[in-house]
């Protein structure tokens, strides 16, 4: 509705212009919106007030030729008028509402979807946890976020790509080397030294009794002993993690080696590129780059004096090598703590010639778990977090990804385990699957009186009169818009916002047939019990979509 709106402003504008009415300009940037008071009309914009400047002209004064350039009017709007300094107020006729929730029914759950990212290709970055440990709350955060967004994405018509970097080249691999020897060591010399930044966790044990019976490790130089452990302790943390995120419905299409990025000569090329550019430096023996040059606060070492690659290095390798793969934008979902590490990383690309707007950055801020009004701060398994793999077999997949998505990503989360195993309105997640699961009953009770969605929901939709009725589809009006508003802003919590608000709209819906027999869904009069039934079909496909999108499930009982 609102683009078939915008669709018919822009026509009107440009017959101002061809006629002359209008001075020719070009099109302006305006806003069509939803106005939080019904009584201002079903949509709103401010095209009359960002075209004043232009035209020199007062904007009560445009809008009122605008409105009678307006093709088509009569049929669409039971009312259009010009409001405050300049708005246009728009009322939509019943009829159209009832073409649309006609349209969401025959669609299914194609509605919403889009081709807004048609031939844009989009690497979606996301979880690139260390393979030292158990995932923690963090990396499932990051997880939720960038499996949904990917999915929102493609279902608006985007290509998308979804990447686990694997940090598997650094002192932190060997270091989960020596935990694991050292824990081994320790069941026949409980005074072995561990070491001091060792990783702990019962999972550390965990490996060292498995690799016990795997390894010869009582025969082996300590040295060699430890770097096998640190090879066959990355391989199974590794694969801890891949399971861990299937079983939390995510999954990629690429899984990135850091160490295999040092073994394919990547880094050394990408030196070599920026040196011909002119935009590396040698200096007190190290090698840097010029990324002050280009908005980061000072240059940066990325071959230190002693011969060893930064981490800065590789990175940049790595975003080049992503760059070369012809994506037109990349995404990384990165922990709060790598705030600095943005512009450093943008100007590093800029060396190269790359916009900085091609590498966008999501943070994810911290998650705190609380049970029994307590929080809780530490695990067995993982020593010094609560994992992934707990927090789901505690509450289910589904109440931690959307509640993981009832925040936006940069701010804090608080995550109550007692509310999400309440079966109550205050649980997000059970308010909507429980929306979806009523409707599912509804259709029950209406096939045991022999009562089906007709053929033509066109004959029947008239029956919707009620002001409820008409909130429920001119609400469902907005998903489109709202996925693709999504897409461009990268802010997928909207979604959790949007189910919640519509699950509220239709309970209340269902709540007014337990007060008066008439305005039951399915009731005395069979072409209205019809209607509604097209209704609710409409609510139930959003819902379903919406619910899949967040990568949770629509049940049809509960």
């Amino acid at each position: 509705m609102k683009k078939a709106l915008q669709a018919m402003l822009n026509q009107a504008l440009e017959k101002c212009f061809e006629s002359g009415r209008f001075k020719r300009a070009p099109m302006p940037e305006y806003v069509i919106e939803v106005p939080s008071n019904s009584h201002h009309g079903h949509f709103a914009t401010n095209l009359p007030l960002v075209l004043a400047s232009s035209q020199k002209r007062r904007p009560t004064e445009l809008a009122s030729v605008l409105i009678e350039s307006l093709d088509g009017a009569e049929e669409m709007f039971e009312k259009v008028e010009v409001a405050g300094p300049g708005f246009i107020n728009f009322s939509i006729r019943r009829g159209e509402w009832h073409k649309l929730l006609a349209r969401i029914i025959a669609e299914g759950k194609d509605f919403g979807r889009s081709r807004l990212g048609a031939g844009r290709r989009i690497l979606m970055e996301f979880v690139s946890a260390n393979p030292t440990g158990p995932l923690h709350l963090g990396h499932g955060r990051g997880a939720a976020l960038g499996d949904t967004l990917c999915r929102i994405l493609a279902f608006t018509g985007h290509e998308v790509v979804r990447e686990f970097y694997i940090n598997d080249a650094g002192a932190q691999v060997r270091l989960l080397g020596e935990s694991i020897y050292s824990r081994w060591r320790q069941r026949l010399d409980p005074n072995y030294p561990f070491p001091e930044n060792g990783y702990h966790g019962d999972y550390v044990t965990d490996l060292a009794r498995q690799f016990a019976g795997q390894l010869p490790l009582d025969s082996m130089d300590p040295e060699e002993a430890v770097n096998r452990c640190a090879l066959l302790g990355k391989a199974k943390m590794l694969e801890e993690i891949r399971r861990d995120m299937e079983d939390f419905r995510v999954g990629f299409d690429v899984w990135s080696s850091e160490s295999d990025l040092y073994g394919s000569g990547l880094i050394e090329n990408a030196l070599d590129s920026l040196r011909q550019k002119g935009q590396i430096y040698e200096e007190d023996g190290a090698t840097w780059i010029k990324t002050s040059l280009y908005g980061d606060d000072k240059d940066r070492v990325i071959k230190k004096s002693d011969g060893q690659y930064t981490y800065f290095a590789s990175d940049i390798a790595y975003h080049l090598e992503k760059w070369k793969r012809g994506f037109s934008k990349a995404v990384n979902i990165w922990g709060a703590d790598h705030h600095g590490y943005i512009q450093r990383m943008k100007a590093a690309l800029k060396t190269s010639g790359i916009d900085e707007q091609w590498l966008g950055v999501l943070l994810i801020q911290l998650v705190r778990l609380f049970k029994g009004g307590e929080e809780i701060r530490m695990s067995k398994r993982a020593g010094l977090y609560v994992t992934l793999k707990e927090l789901v077999e505690e509450v289910g997949v589904d109440a931690v990804r959307f509640v993981f998505l009832t925040k936006n990503h940069d701010s804090p989360l608080d995550f109550d385990m007692d509310l999400v195993k309440r079966q109550d309105s205050d649980n997000p997640v059970y308010y909507v699957q429980y929306a979806h699961a009523r409707i599912c009953s509804v259709f029950r009770k209406a096939a045991s009186e022999a009562l089906s969605l007709p053929q033509d929901p066109g004959e029947v939709l008239e029956k919707l009169t009620l002001e409820e009725e008409l909130t429920l589809i001119r609400f469902m009006n907005e998903f489109p818009v709202l996925l693709e508003d999504i897409s461009r802003a990268m802010e997928p919590h909207r979604l959790t916002y949007y189910l919640t608000e519509l699950a509220s709209l239709f309970h209340k819906y269902f709540n007014l047939g337990t007060k008066d027999p008439d305005k039951r869904i399915v009731g005395e009069e069979k072409a209205v019990s019809r209607a509604r039934l097209c209704l609710v079909q409409g609510v139930r496909q959003v819902l379903s979509t919406g619910l899949d999108l967040l990568g949770t499930q629509a049940p049809e009982r509960m």
